[in-house]
Formats: structure tokens, C-alpha cells, sequence
């Protein structure tokens, strides 16, 4: 498993900040992430945390992505260490639809006034993969390259927003709850899509990452298909 597989497939690390309540000292604490579009971490931050005070005095940080943490013998796996800067999400209305798309359970918490998204911006990584596998990264190992869905999406979004309305709106209604008229596919790449609802943008991410024009549609008639499964 390669560093970006590994970050990309688990959920949740240790962030460590500089301490402002003990100058100097390391500061870490529990971090959900999801990944925006150039696979470096987002973060729901709140006002009143601690790490958020250390991350506007100082902005370096790290983050700790761990492959089978609850593992008897966690040191058998792979393990991650990102260093970067923290600061405020440019686009934050993408980074609050990608976030809830990997924690569902937080969308009453990223709605609050205190909370806010940040991104970890990778500058370099300390990977171990195994024994003998251990080696320092640079950023442009763990930062996604080009999208190989990119020459096709816009023929899917032309597709799907002209013949497929009744399936973007069902999985609104199914995998986030939402009645979702109107809705339209504003985005797609290797690693999911976006869908645009009256007042919201959506986030749907796909089980692995895909190639090509049908490796998309046998996981959007699968994601049908499980919906449609489910309300019988």
C-alpha cells in the first residue's frame, strides 16, 4: 500500500499542533479528515478546541494516518506522518460537501457558527510501509496527479443531467436523506461526484477509485440498485 492509498482509505488521524498553553511542546488530538481534490486533508475545526487556538498562532502541523490502529500489533502496519500548514479552506462550500461525504454524522456539527474547515497543506511526508520501507516523501508523492476521468466528465455530467435526474435524486434520498427536485451532477472524477440541490452542494464518493467512462456507470446503476434494494 503506497502513503496516498493508505491516507485515502482511512478516516481519522492524530493531528498535532504547537501548544500555546506550554510554549514549544507538541499538542495532540483526535482529527476526522476528508480529502479535497488535491487528496490533502480537511478538517472541521472548532473555535473553542485547543488545536484551532495552536493552528492560528502557529500554523505548522502534522498529521498521523494509521492503516489497522486497533491491530494487536498495530507497528505491523502502515503508517503515515503528514507535516504541513493548516488554514482556512478556500472553497468552502466544496470542502463542507467533500467532508460530510466521509462523515455523514457530522452535519449538525459542521452547520454550527464555531466550527470551520481547514486544510493541511502537505509539504512533506515521513511514510513506513513496512520493514525496510521507511523513507521521507515529498508532497507531490501524497498529492494526486492527473485525473484520468477528466477528458470524459463532461460527456457524463451532459449524460446523467439529461437522461438519469430520477437516480441523482434518488441518491439524494437514500444516501443522505435529502428530497433533492431539480437535482443535477456538477462534478465527477476518478474518486467520486457532485451533485447540486436547492441550497446544497453534495458529495457522493465511489467505493474505489475508476478509470473510465463505464467503470462510472456500473457504479452509478450499482448505487441505483442498492437504493432502489433498499426501499422495498
Amino acid at each position: 500500500m503506497t502513503a496516498r492509498e493508505l491516507v485515502r482509505q482511512q478516516r481519522q488521524g492524530v493531528l498535532s499542533t504547537l501548544s500555546l498553553h506550554k510554549p514549544g511542546w507538541p499538542f495532540g488530538s483526535l482529527a476526522p479528515y476528508a480529502l479535497n481534490e488535491r487528496g490533502e486533508p480537511i478538517l472541521l475545526m472548532s473555535g473553542l478546541a485547543q488545536h484551532t487556538k495552536n493552528a492560528l498562532a502557529d500554523s505548522r502541523a502534522s498529521l498521523l494516518v494509521q492503516e489497522n490502529a486497533t491491530a494487536e500489533d498495530p507497528q505491523a502496519f502502515g503508517r503515515v506522518t503528514l507535516l504541513g500548514r493548516i488554514s482556512r479552506a478556500a472553497d468552502d462550500r466544496q470542502a463542507h460537501a467533500r467532508y460530510l461525504a466521509r462523515h455523514p454524522a457530522a452535519a449538525r456539527t459542521a452547520s454550527g457558527h464555531d466550527f470551520q474547515l481547514y486544510v493541511l497543506s502537505i509539504e512533506e511526508a515521513r511514510f513506513i510501509g513496512g520493514f525496510g520501507e521507511i523513507h521521507w516523501l515529498p508532497a507531490s508523492e501524497l498529492l494526486l496527479g492527473p485525473d484520468p476521468l477528466q477528458p470524459h466528465a463532461q460527456a457524463i455530467l451532459t449524460h446523467m443531467n439529461a437522461d438519469h435526474g430520477e437516480a441523482l435524486q434518488l441518491y439524494c434520498r437514500h444516501y443522505r436523506g435529502l428530497e433533492a427536485p431539480g437535482a443535477r451532477m456538477t462534478a465527477v472524477d476518478s474518486h467520486g461526484f457532485d451533485v447540486e440541490t436547492p441550497g446544497e452542494l453534495i458529495r457522493f464518493d465511489f467505493e474505489r477509485a475508476l478509470a473510465t467512462p463505464d467503470e462510472v456507470r456500473r457504479a452509478l446503476v450499482a448505487m441505483v440498485k442498492a437504493a432502489r434494494s433498499a426501499a422495498q
